[in-house]
C-alpha cells in the first residue's frame, strides 16, 4: 500500500510538471507571446503563437518574424511596418542585437516608441532564452535620438510601466491651428480635435497635425508633408523641434511664405501650450541661419518676434 501511494505522488508530481512545461513547450515547439497593439485598450497585449523547435538562432529569428504577421485577433494590429524588414541578428551573452536599415527612421516618433516596447517585451519573455535586453542598431549604429544620446538597453522595466501591458490612454483635446490662407496669403485658424495617446506631449501631437495638413479648401500646409519629427522637447519654456532634412529641402514658397510657416509652428504651439512661450528650430540635429531666406533662423522665436 505504501508504494502504491509513493507511485500515485510521483505519478501525480510528474503531471502537474508536465502540465507546466506543456504550456510553453509542446511536441512541435514552443508557446511564445507576441506582444501587439490594442485598439480597444490603447494598451501592448500579448498574443500567443507557436514556433518550431530549433536552434537558439532560427527560434528567435521566427519569433521576430512573427512581429510582422497580422494579429489574429482583429481588435490588435502590429506595432512595425511590414516592409521595415531587420537584415540581421545577434545573441550576445544575454542581449539581443537586432539591425535595420535607415528606413527604420522613417517611422513616427509615437510608433517606433510603441514597436521598441513590443519588440522588448516579447523579445526578454521567451521560453527557449533568457534574454535581459534589446539593443537596436540602425545601418550599422546603435539607435540614438537626435541629441546622440543613445537609447541604450531595451528591458521590461525600462520601456514598460509592468510586464503585462503598456497603458497608453488616450487623450481628446480641441485646439486651434493656424495654415496658411491661399488667396491671401496670411495665417488663418482652423479648429480640430485632436486624439493623442497619453505620454504623447500636446506639442508633439500639434506640430504632427500641422504636417499631416489643413482640413479646409482654402487653407494649405506650411510644412512639407513628408517631413519628419527626429525629436521634440521642452526645457523651461523653451520647446526645442528638431526637423529632418525634407523641412528645409522640400519646402517650396518665397520668402513670406517661409515666415508664415515658423509663424504657424509658433503660433499654433504657445497658443494651445500654455507652459511654452518660444521655440527653437534644428535640422537634422544642427541649427541653421536661415530658413528660405529668413533671418536668424538659429534663434528662439516667440510669437512677437515674427
Amino acid at each position: 500500500m505504501k508504494k502504491v501511494f509513493i507511485f500515485v505522488g510521483i505519478f501525480i508530481f510528474l503531471s502537474i510538471v508536465f502540465a507546466g512545461t506543456w504550456f510553453y513547450f509542446q511536441p512541435n515547439g514552443y508557446t511564445i507571446y507576441i506582444y501587439q497593439f490594442d485598439t480597444r485598450t490603447n494598451r501592448l497585449q500579448p498574443e500567443r503563437r507557436n514556433i518550431a523547435e530549433s536552434t537558439i538562432e532560427t527560434m528567435v529569428q521566427a519569433t521576430v518574424l512573427k512581429l510582422y504577421e497580422p494579429p489574429q485577433n482583429t481588435s490588435l494590429r502590429r506595432t512595425i511596418p511590414s516592409d521595415l524588414l531587420f537584415t540581421e541578428i545577434i545573441i550576445r551573452g544575454n542581449v539581443m542585437e537586432i539591425y535595420f536599415p535607415n528606413r527604420y527612421n522613417e517611422m513616427a516618433p509615437y510608433e517606433e516608441g510603441l514597436f521598441r516596447a513590443a519588440l522588448s517585451q516579447t523579445m526578454t519573455n521567451l521560453p527557449f532564452i533568457e534574454i535581459d535586453g534589446v539593443l537596436i542598431f540602425v545601418d550599422g549604429e546603435e539607435l540614438q535620438n537626435s541629441f546622440e544620446e543613445p537609447i541604450g538597453l531595451l528591458s521590461q522595466n525600462s520601456v514598460l510601466v509592468n510586464q503585462n501591458i503598456m497603458p497608453m490612454r488616450v487623450v481628446s483635446q480641441t485646439m486651434t491651428l493656424y495654415f496658411v490662407d491661399t488667396n491671401t496669403n496670411q495665417l488663418r485658424s482652423e479648429v480640430r480635435t485632436i486624439e493623442r495617446p497619453d505620454g504623447v506631449p500636446a506639442y508633439q501631437a500639434i506640430v504632427e497635425e500641422l504636417i499631416n495638413g489643413t482640413n479646409t479648401n482654402y487653407l494649405t500646409a506650411t510644412i512639407p508633408a513628408n517631413t519628419r519629427i527626429l525629436d521634440i522637447r521642452t526645457e523651461g519654456s523653451i520647446c526645442t523641434i528638431n526637423f529632418s532634412e525634407d523641412f528645409t529641402a522640400n519646402f517650396q514658397g518665397h520668402q513670406l511664405l517661409a515666415d508664415l510657416t515658423l509663424q504657424s509652428i509658433v503660433r499654433s504651439v504657445t497658443e494651445n501650450v500654455g507652459t511654452i512661450t518660444s521655440l527653437q528650430f534644428l535640422i537634422e540635429s544642427e541649427r541653421r541661419d536661415t530658413f528660405n531666406g529668413v533671418p536668424y533662423f538659429d534663434t528662439i522665436f516667440t510669437v512677437d518676434d515674427l
